[in-house]
């Protein structure tokens, strides 16, 4: 004879309802200093100062240059989207395929905040999926998650509407230290329109004008 299952505790109750409020991801980011494109120039080169705020757009000489490994699997075709300059002191871009790039700091931008990054070239356009080049933006830090330690980053919905505008929502969290551990939330839209232009929008914070 079978028994009917016993009554789920008050515990169990809430461990469920935790569960089922928590995001579904359709893909995770750990993005993290050490494997960081200014972590790899130190290694390679004369020490950057600080994170990249720009990478120029280059003509790419596979002779003379190398791809950046931190994000070498990012390509378009069979190229790296990434490389280091002739001396490995700098970082730049395959002209071929992206223009110069600037550095947005999503946290350091506010509700409502957008900032233009820069653009996928007709040679480049769809290439890549949006997914691959946002990718390819959080681990390159293009788009900047974080300013000490690193980030944990959910993509939490992604959609490209019949023009080919493509949009992918990321939330999550970055760690960073003052006089102690902090973390902070983070939430933001990236959008690769058709005809190749790169953004980020912060969302606008509710009960926030238009």
């Amino acid at each position: 004879m079978m028994r009917n299952p016993a009554p789920c505790s008050r515990v169990c109750q809430l461990f469920m309802l935790a569960s089922a409020m928590q995001p579904t991801c359709l893909a995770t980011y750990s993005i993290d200093r050490s494997a960081s494109v200014l972590s790899e120039q130190r290694s390679v080169g004369p020490r950057a100062n600080d994170f990249f705020e720009r990478y120029p757009a280059a003509t790419i000489d596979p002779e003379t240059q190398v791809p950046v490994k931190a994000v070498e699997r990012f390509r378009i075709g069979q190229t790296p989207l990434l490389w280091f300059t002739v001396d490995r002191a700098g970082v730049v871009v395959d002209a071929a395929v992206l223009s110069d790039l600037a550095v947005a700091e999503v946290v350091h931008m506010t509700s409502g905040a957008i900032a233009k990054i820069g653009q996928v070239t007709e040679q480049g356009l769809g290439r890549i999926s949006g997914r691959d080049l946002t990718g390819f933006l959080l681990h390159a830090r293009v788009i900047g998650t974080y300013v000490h330690i690193g980030s944990e980053l959910c993509l939490l919905s992604e959609e490209t509407d019949e023009d080919g505008n493509y949009e992918a929502h990321l939330t999550g969290e970055h760690t960073y230290f003052t006089n102690e551990e902090n973390v902070d939330p983070l939430d933001f839209v990236v959008r690769i329109g058709a005809e190749g232009l790169i953004s980020v929008h912060i969302p606008q914070a509710r009960g926030q004008p238009q």
